[in-house]
């Protein structure tokens, strides 16, 4: 479980280095695309993908449900900081939803497209899927719209939004081979045992289950929630306005703090950017003969790990421009000496 307190102030490095822990975890990294050894012409330009998490779920692709409260305390206003506030409408005083909607977006649309697919859960005292499983890429209008269609009622049972979910990424819709993970966001003390659920859905298969804890949540109940579910516990309750930085911060959710990538020549690219899951891609140019990459990945908890990607670039069987050159000249001469033989 890592746990990240949020009091944002300058980058999510800093703050993670400050308030990040992570307990029985272990850095994780590869190479998603292309394959290893493949060839391309040398000169060309080649996109590389990677992922790196503290999570051990290796993948190009992430099946992700969004666990949102519907409960009817998420109709109480907060501001930022996540205190009361009476002067409705301002951008600084909304509704606990409100605040929860703004962050779910945020997330979605800073989430790669082609390889992730999303599906919406809402609880209160019942939970029920507002959206199945689907492509990000093609379908992103309707999961805005599940999102925003989240209501504010009702009492609060954590555990069935967690069962819910697991049902979800478990099920028919879910993407094989994906990595399948989940954020719960709350506001409130909840009924039942909800880190018992997110066990149950460690066991069902589920690699992560993050948590979010609102204006209003028991930390301690959100943070078992990450505990048992091998996630991230953010606590937000005093700074409700950083999620939207915070879902739009590289590796914020996969336990990193940053990747490094060496080039084949020798350069260093410090930090390249992730998505919240540590999902980084680069574009390097393919040199002739053997091109070896180095992606290394550093967690919040001290650990590391390297992954290298090797490529091959083919040379060019077109003539240089030196051989181009006497082969006309000798085309020339064989010309010249023909038009004088038929001149005697």
């Amino acid at each position: 479980m890592k746990t990240t307190n949020k009091l944002l102030t300058a980058g999510f490095a800093v703050l993670a280095a400050a308030f990040s822990a992570n307990v029985s975890a272990e850095t994780f990294v590869s190479w998603t695309s292309p394959a290893n050894g493949s060839s391309y012409d040398s000169g060309s330009t080649v996109t590389l993908t990677g992922t790196a998490n503290t999570t051990g779920s290796i993948s190009d692709q992430l099946d992700l449900v969004i666990v949102m409260d519907s409960s009817g305390s998420m109709g109480s206003y907060r501001n930022s900081t996540g205190g009361y506030c009476y002067d409705y409408g301002s951008s600084s005083c909304k509704t606990v939803q409100d605040w929860q909607k703004e962050a779910a977006l945020t997330l979605v649309n800073n989430l790669p497209a082609a390889t992730t697919s999303v599906s919406i859960v809402e609880f209160d005292s019942y939970s029920s899927t507002v959206q199945t499983l689907v492509s990000l890429s093609t379908n992103l209008a309707d999961i805005t719209n599940a999102i925003n269609s989240v209501n504010a009622s009702g009492g609060t049972n954590i555990g069935t939004g967690i069962d819910q979910a697991t049902s979800e990424l478990t099920g028919i819709n879910a993407t094989a081979g994906a990595s399948s993970q989940m954020v719960v966001f709350s506001d409130g003390y909840s009924s039942g045992s909800p880190a018992a659920s997110a066990s149950a859905a460690i066991a069902a298969g589920v690699d992560a289950v993050h948590s979010v804890a609102l204006p209003g949540a028991s930390i301690t109940t959100m943070e078992s929630i990450a505990t048992a579910g091998n996630g991230t516990f953010i606590n937000a309750t005093t700074d409700i306005s950083s999620l939207t930085s915070i879902f739009t911060s590289g590796g914020t959710l996969a336990g990193l703090d940053y990747v490094d990538i060496t080039l084949n020549d020798g350069t260093l690219v410090s930090d390249v950017a992730t998505d919240a899951f540590g999902n980084f891609s680069i574009d390097v140019v393919i040199a002739a003969g053997t091109n070896n990459f180095f992606a290394d990945a550093y967690g919040t908890d001290g650990t590391s790990a390297t992954a290298q990607l090797t490529l091959n670039g083919r040379t060019s069987d077109v003539p240089e421009p030196a051989t181009l050159g006497l082969l006309a000249a000798g085309l020339f001469g064989m010309g010249a000496a023909r038009r004088k033989k038929s001149a005697s």
